[in-house]
């Protein structure tokens, strides 16, 4: 049956918007490729001529002369520890990690005439990555979850320059892929077993406008990404214990309502050697009932609206060489709420959500030009808290902390 859900902005939330967490709550937010700019916290709303961040903004591809061709990938190291203290049983801490290989996006550029440049395009949109436990109040392990997969979007792109300063674009996403949640027993080996396991595929097609106002020292950028349903199937295994059933959906299919995302982006450019970035995005979201974890350790997700804010500044050296060195900062509300929680023994009944949970993230990257071929290099630091007060009758304070470490290599080659 169907079910109305929430946005997320998509690409997943969007496409559930971006990073990935993978300790006690998973990252739904979905997030945009940007080329160099990802070394600039990720921002590029008002960056032109830049073949890969079409995705953030169609209307920065003005003016090339060639064919362009661009692709990245990344590599992720998630950490994660818990500090678990509780009044009768005392206190410890909990320390895992993972590392991931992904293939971020590729993407080639065609200009049609001077004027007209049109492009194809394929960017992962959602990538979460979850490992937490259930544990009893004494803090031995019930089961083992962990939830992977990628959902990409398959992007067609049309830009115009009306002028030399100003330029329109159009992208058109069709979504693809499938998240997958998996639950393993454990309860001192008793539950070695029982398992369920959750596939959610998900698909849709929305489209994004984007406008670029250019200037001699500044640049200004304005996207509009439209609502859409994403399609969520459904398929559940479980073992032939059924101990898990209850962590299942009660659905097989329903719809993800995608949110309404607008972004403005500034550049300035100082001198030559200087250029400062700043973009700001708004998605708004809707309720759903959408659930691509099997147990969620800290509460369900909540589909409140989510302003974004990315800052970055690119140094240019003098000489022949001229290479760039670039830093940013992004500042990513999540879907996710910390809070305090009440029930009996190992079963949660009740949460109250108190502050949200805030993902801080720091870039550093260059570029490297040899001759047609530019090479793209960026670090990237993301750490998020979480705190948890659970009173099940004894109390038991979590304090949860999940840093991401990344190196992404991104090649474009004019042809």
């Amino acid at each position: 049956m169907k079910k109305n859900t929430p946005s997320i902005y998509f690409f997943l939330i969007i496409l559930f918007a971006g990073f990935s967490n993978k300790a006690q709550n998973s990252d739904l937010l979905f997030r945009y490729h940007s080329g160099s700019y990802n070394s600039m916290g990720e921002t590029g709303i008002a960056a032109s001529q830049s073949i890969s961040s079409f995705d953030l903004n169609p209307a920065t591809l003005i003016n090339p002369s060639s064919i362009n061709i661009s692709f990245s990938q990344k590599v992720k190291f998630y950490s994660y520890d818990l500090d678990r203290i509780s009044s009768t049983v005392g206190g410890t801490t909990f320390v895992w990690d993972k590392t991931q290989w992904s293939f971020e996006h590729g993407a080639l550029t065609y200009p049609v005439t001077g004027n007209l440049i049109v492009g194809v395009g394929v960017f992962q949109k959602l990538n979460p990555q979850l490992i937490n436990k259930k544990r009893a109040v004494t803090f031995s392990d019930l089961f083992t979850q962990e939830t992977s997969g990628s959902v990409y979007a398959a992007a067609g792109t049309i830009c115009y320059s009306f002028s030399n300063s100003f330029s329109a674009g159009l992208n058109v996403y069709k979504y693809f892929g499938t998240i997958t949640s998996s639950v393993v027993g454990d309860n001192h080996g008793n539950d070695a077993d029982k398992w369920a396991n959750l596939a959610s595929k998900l698909s849709g097609i929305n489209l994004k406008l984007g406008l670029l106002l250019k200037q001699e020292s500044w640049t200004a950028g304005l996207t509009v990404e439209s609502p859409f349903k994403m399609n969520v199937d459904a398929a559940k295994q479980i073992s032939a214990n059924r101990l898990y059933e209850y962590l299942f959906p009660n659905y097989e299919s329903t719809d993800l309502n995608m949110p309404f995302v607008i972004g403005a982006g500034f550049s300035y450019k100082e001198s030559a050697n200087w250029l400062f970035e700043a973009d700001y995005e708004s998605r708004q979201y809707k309720s759903s009932d959408v659930q691509l974890n099997l147990y969620e350790f800290g509460g369900k997700p909540v589909w409140n609206n989510i302003n974004i804010l990315r800052a970055g500044v690119q140094y240019t050296t003098n000489g022949d060489y001229q290479i760039p060195f670039r830093a940013g900062y992004e500042y990513v509300p999540q879907l996710y709420y910390s809070g305090n929680s009440t029930g009996q023994s190992n079963t949660v009944s009740n949460y109250v959500n108190t502050d949200r949970n805030i993902k801080h993230i720091l870039t550093l990257g260059t570029s490297l030009n040899i001759k047609k071929l530019v090479l793209d290099l960026a670090f990237e630091y993301s750490i998020l808290k979480w705190h948890q007060v659970l009173v099940v009758p004894q109390t038991i304070n979590d304090d949860y902390t999940d840093t991401n470490f990344s190196f992404s290599v991104g090649i474009v080659y004019k042809i």
